[in-house]
């Protein structure tokens, strides 16, 4: 049986669902080759390293993963060096997670392959497409987040 042009494939969030799994998968494969880290381990890096010691919750945010992904994540960096944990010096309940010197390093490596990797994607597009589409997501995220 034929799908109708009403089917599931034109539903802009089935769309996007397609396009950040075959994004993700791209780009974990990178990380992998030439880090030897994951996906998710990257973006902590990527988060701590742009935006200063985190919360595990703070840094799931930022990473846009799940608290328990983030913590596994988070844990297995510590587990070989790349990040530390510190208490908070304004609140010493407060555990916050930090690069080490090598995580550092790491960091500058990542943000690199990430860059490389959404110009790989949009290199399909024409110029005035890409700020088209740009312009577009921005709308409809902000449309998004004013319904939350």
């Amino acid at each position: 049986m034929k799908a109708s042009k009403a089917g599931l494939e034109q539903f802009l969030t089935y769309r996007l669902h397609v396009l950040n799994k075959l994004s993700e998968r791209g780009a974990s494969e990178r990380y992998q080759a030439k880090l030897g880290v994951t996906l998710p381990e990257a973006r902590l890096i990527a988060a701590v390293g742009a935006f200063g010691p985190f919360s595990v919750m703070e840094l799931a945010r930022h990473a846009n993963l799940d608290k328990s992904q983030a913590s596994r994540a988070a844990e297995a960096l510590m587990r070989r060096g790349l990040m530390q944990r510190d208490a908070s010096e304004e609140d010493g309940r407060l555990v916050l997670v930090s690069l080490t010197a090598e995580g550092r390093a790491l960091y500058r490596k990542v943000m690199p392959i990430a860059r490389k990797w959404n110009v790989d994607l949009f290199a399909c597009l024409e110029e005035k497409e890409r700020e088209l589409l740009n312009r577009a997501l921005e709308k409809v995220i902000a449309a998004a987040q004013e319904d939350l």
